[in-house]
């Protein structure tokens, strides 16, 4: 699941220690590491922040979407269309 972004003073970001465990180990092995910035929160430096757009294409391409056909799809119960004879 996308992980929803922090924002400070403007910079929406994420911390990559702070996702789920499988995002980490993904992120951590396959982002390039210019991508990874540090931001200082008050008196405190975070070092494992991804800027939030650049998380988002990583996370598109890390975990594609898997789309079904609409056409293969009947659901419970349902019952199969009727031909229309004229």
């Amino acid at each position: 699941m996308l992980a929803p972004a922090e924002i400070y003073k403007g910079i929406a970001f994420i911390r990559i220690g702070l996702l789920p465990a499988d995002q980490q180990e993904k992120i951590k092995s396959s982002i390039k590491q210019d991508r990874v910035i540090k931001i200082l929160i008050g008196n405190t430096l975070a070092e494992d922040c991804v800027q939030y757009h650049d998380y988002k294409k990583w996370f598109a391409e890390a975990f594609p979407a898997q789309v079904i056909a609409s056409s293969s799809i009947t659901p419970l119960g349902a019952r199969q269309p009727m031909e229309l004879i004229p």
